[in-house]
């Protein structure tokens, strides 16, 4: 008994309750999701000529048929759910005072019911129970009493008794299931829409999707403790990476110990030569002084003797006596010079320190050691869990597999570009823009944008699906953002003009600096030490950081020079910490060493390969290639480290304009913003991701002018919405320029 009345406490109203509308399901529909709501709900909440619905719950976005919302599969257990209740709320009412009524008596006396009739479901007093029984169609339908009903004593007759109505026509017990439309009918629904579809009884279906989850039900449990055993290794996996980073901590400490130690012996060994060479020249100095000293004193007693004794009391005879041996004795002390080794010089020697401070800082960084990950075999009884798992799963859950295309070299010279969505509009809204968003990507693969006139952050779910925002606030002040980068604990670096800030993922500020040193930053990165790389415009330089805003190095000047910038807009950095710098004055790509030692350029202005007229932004992929936006030539191109062009990305054709910042996620998709549309683009790109080398570039065949789109669905591409500057002039151009490039 208790069992049955525990029934009415787990299925509570919040389980029946539709979390749009927060009443009682009317026609409940699943999606994909398993969440429910109503089907008048849903077709609200559902934006004019949408072919998808987003769940309100947790923002999962599901295709609609033809159909629509109506078109969405009936969730019968909520309410069957809801039916029973309903009924035991109704008999739960006895306790308050409201008694149950019967069904069937007349509507002016109608009696106390007592028991229910489960074929008919009617509440029946005893007079009509008894006459219920006794009529020729109800004869044999069982009728229990109301105590026994609510004690749970029927519950699983019930359940094998319960009717499905049909969803058309009020009133019909559904007996029929069409697989055509797969859902259940009454006989009436034959008449009607469902005549010429296959078709089998709903007994028969309900078999067979029970057979079904059964099925499934004991491959999820088996998958389950796969799961679990999954759960325990991973675990085993958490405590080795901990131990292997306590191995390298260790190691890191007894290399830098070792290093210490060296450059103390080196100081040490310095210091007593500096000693040495310092006591040395001490000691001919001193030599030298004793010889003045030895020379002054001789002098100063000489002519004493001279003056004193000989001209002032000294005879005639003792004059001219004495004047042969003074006088040679005076030109001897006047013509020698006391000290050799400063006669006749300019210049004496000065003991000097030679070192390179920039060369100390790259020996530290080349020769102290890096941190790198090898592979390494996995545990056995991982390998057999995991073994065991691909025998459940389809697939190895990467979206974005290398398929190379017939007649293309490891898939270098075509691949198959597709845009998963377009966010954003004008405005100050939520997912909204109010100029053209600079674009970085976290850790998270959470999309965050600087939007320059809307003074704001505003971050991105993975699925584009919108998250939060801030405004860019500091000091109560308000700052215009432009670029954006994310530092090694997801805060928020951003450039606002004339200084840097940084704000915390919630948008919490944290530090400003630069306010008297930048006079346009237009651009930011970091870099894998953690270091803040901001592009100047107005400096036509680049300076390099801490992330505590301490200016370590700042190189550039302005100039069309091999190392000098005209417009260094837009900067990325590579796995090595190269520093990479989209020139938009110079129409050209230059790429710097950490310190700023300048290494290669290349583009130039022009439509072909490898050129560009205004490069934008700039990123790299994981073997360090380099993705440039092109933004009037409308194209994404890819060159390798060395500056060498492989392909086009995205073109035009793929409904592509104007180009301007762009970043990966860590899944290989692309995310970039467009001028002129308040909004950025996310693409899936199969082999964005390509390591190729100079042979592979030199050997392969010569590709087209323009890549072959002869693979891609254009039409799907466009999804019949076409962009406000695609008039049809432009499309008669582009028309023509396909003409002349055949």
């Amino acid at each position: 008994m208790a069992n049955s009345i525990d029934l009415l406490t787990k299925i509570n109203d919040e389980f029946l309750t539709c979390q749009i509308c927060f009443e009682t399901y009317t026609r409940p529909k699943s999606l994909n999701c398993q969440h429910t709501f109503c089907q008048k709900c849903l077709e609200d909440y559902l934006p004019a000529n949408s072919a998808s619905v987003t769940c309100p719950t947790c923002r999962c976005v599901q295709p609609l048929s033809d159909d629509g919302i109506n078109g969405l599969k009936d969730n019968f257990f909520i309410s069957s759910m809801a039916d029973m209740l309903k009924t035991v709320k109704e008999i739960r009412n006895d306790d308050e005072g409201a008694s149950m009524l019967c069904d069937t008596c007349d509507q002016d006396n109608r009696k106390v019911a007592n028991a229910r009739c489960l074929d008919c479901t009617d509440f029946l007093c005893h007079e009509c129970s008894t006459w219920h029984i006794r009529t020729k169609l109800t004869k044999h339908h069982k009728i229990v009493s109301l105590t026994e009903f609510e004690m749970g004593m029927h519950n699983e007759e019930l359940k094998h008794r319960a009717k499905i109505y049909c969803t058309i026509h009020d009133g019909e017990i559904a007996k029929i299931y069409c697989l055509t439309c797969q859902c259940a009918i009454c006989h009436e629904c034959l008449e009607c829409d469902h005549a010429k579809h296959r078709r089998c009884s709903l007994k028969e279906e309900v078999r067979n999707q029970v057979t079904q989850v059964e099925k499934l039900l004991k491959r999820s449990s088996s998958k389950a403790a796969i799961l679990q055993n999954l759960q325990t290794s991973l675990k085993e996996i958490i405590k080795l990476k901990k131990a292997d980073r306590d191995r390298v901590h260790e190691t890191i400490e007894k290399s830098c110990e070792t290093f210490i130690n060296a450059i103390l012996r080196r100081k040490q060994e310095l210091i007593d030569e500096l000693q040495s060479v310092h006591a040395m020249e001490i000691k001919h100095v001193s030599a030298d002084e004793d010889s003045v000293e030895l020379q002054l004193s001789s002098l100063v007693s000489c002519c004493e003797f001279t003056q004193k004794q000989v001209l002032e009391y000294g005879t005639p005879k003792e004059v001219l006596g004495l004047n042969n041996q003074m006088t040679l004795i005076l030109h001897q002390l006047l013509e020698t010079h006391p000290a050799l080794t400063y006669h006749k010089i300019e210049q004496i020697e000065s003991i000097q320190f030679d070192h390179n401070p920039d060369a100390c800082a790259r020996v530290v960084r080349d020769y102290l050691g890096k941190i790198t990950k090898r592979k390494i075999p996995i545990d056995e009884r991982l390998r057999k869990v995991l073994i065991e798992l691909d025998t459940y799963c389809v697939g190895d859950g990467t979206e974005d597999e290398l398929k190379p295309v017939d007649g293309a070299k490891d898939g270098v010279e075509a691949s198959e570009i597709r845009l998963l969505g377009q966010i954003g509009k004008q405005g100050m809204g939520d997912g909204e823009f109010e100029s053209t968003p600079n674009i970085v990507v976290n850790s998270a693969n959470e999309i965050i944008t600087s939007d320059y006139d809307g003074t704001k952050i505003q971050i991105f779910h993975p699925g584009t699906d919108f998250k939060d925002s801030f405004i860019t606030e500091m000091d109560q002040k308000i700052f215009k953002p432009t670029g954006i980068a994310i530092l090694r604990n997801d805060d928020i670096a951003v450039c606002c003009e004339v200084s840097v800030n940084i704000w915390t993922h919630e948008g919490k500020s944290v530090l400003s600096f630069g306010q008297n040193f930048f006079q346009n930053c237009t651009c930011i990165a970091v870099n894998s030490e953690n270091r803040i790389i901001v592009a100047d415009a107005g400096r036509h330089s680049v300076s390099v950081h801490t992330d505590t805003g301490k200016l370590l190095t700042q190189f550039g000047s302005q100039g069309k020079a091999e190392s000098k910038l005209m417009e260094p807009r837009y900067i990325t950095c590579d796995s090595q910490n190269n520093i990479i710098v989209s020139d938009s004055g110079d129409c050209n790509i230059k790429k710097f060493d950490s310190q700023g030692e300048f290494l290669l350029s290349f583009g130039s202005e022009g439509p072909e390969r490898g050129q560009f007229q205004g490069p934008r932004g700039v990123c790299t992929d994981k073997f360090d290639n380099i993705l440039v936006s092109d933004c009037w030539n409308h194209r994404i191109d890819l060159f390798t480290p060395d500056g060498c062009f492989i392909k086009h990305i995205a073109t035009k054709f793929d409904n592509l304009h104007f180009p301007w910042c762009i970043a990966l996620t860590s899944n290989g998709k692309l995310v970039l913003s467009e001028d002129y549309s308040w909004s950025f683009k996310l693409f899936s790109i199969p082999g964005l991701d390509i390591n190729v080398s100079m042979e592979d570039l030199i050997t392969s065949p010569p590709a087209p002018k323009m890549p072959d789109f002869g693979q891609l669905d254009i039409p799907s591409l466009f999804n019949n919405k076409v962009s406000w500057w695609l008039t049809s002039s432009s499309l008669q151009d582009t028309n023509n320029n396909k003409g002349d490039e055949m």
